[in-house]
This record gives C-alpha cells, structure tokens and sequence, in this order.
C-alpha cells in the first residue's frame, strides 16, 4: 500500500492484513478499524492467533505495506489447553447366528435364541 503522503485510505484496505510484532511474530490479521471521536485517536481492532480480539493504538503502527508491521512486541494470552478424554472405542458392531438368524453381538459365543455356538 503506497499511499500519498495526507492521502485518506479506506478502511476496508486494512481489514485481513497480517500484523506482525516488533519480532516478526504472526500477532492476527486485522477485523476492524475503531475510532473514538472524543479522544481523536484510531485503533486496529486485530482477531489474535489465540482467538481473542485486541485493539492496538495507530501510535503503535510502524508501517502498512503488505502487512501491517508493529513499532513493539506484542504478548498474546496463552491459549488454553483442551484436554479431551480418550474417546472408548465404537462397540463391535451386531452379527446374526448361521443357525437362526437372530442378531447377536459380535462378542457373544452363543446364541441367546437357539443356543447354537457362534465361535
């Protein structure tokens, strides 16, 4: 983006641009601009990594080319670690007896109906 110096740049511009930290970290892309009227000041509101949203004051802003690039580092929260319980495995699915026709499951060495044996 090689805007002219006092140029006005739309704000959909922004939106989706990669911030990168002071470091080179991958900090989010952009959501949004914020502007408080009151104060006068301009902030990018940013969708993080970790998937919480932060707003980072325009003083904060180094350059805006292809990605918009921070004058500092920025800490993101950790982002929680999901434990999931080991999910059991699927019961083995129901067979029939050869003799009857009886569905019986697949564990089963008899069949419930005529007794014949199934291993």
């Amino acid at each position: 983006m090689t805007e002219k110096k006092g140029e006005f740049v739309p704000s959909q511009k922004y939106m989706g641009m990669q911030v990168i930290d002071s470091k080179g970290s991958s900090v989010g892309s952009v959501k949004d601009v914020g502007v408080n009227v009151v104060e006068r000041k301009i902030n990018l509101i940013v969708a993080t990594r970790a998937g919480s949203d932060i707003q980072i004051p325009w003083d904060d802003i180094q350059s805006v080319v292809d990605v918009v690039l921070l004058r500092k580092e920025i800490e993101l929260p950790k982002m929680p670690t999901v434990t999931q319980a080991p999910v059991p495995p699927p019961p083995p699915p129901p067979t029939s007896c050869r003799n009857c026709g009886t569905p019986v499951i697949a564990t089963a060495r008899f069949c419930p109906k005529c007794g014949t044996k199934l291993k």
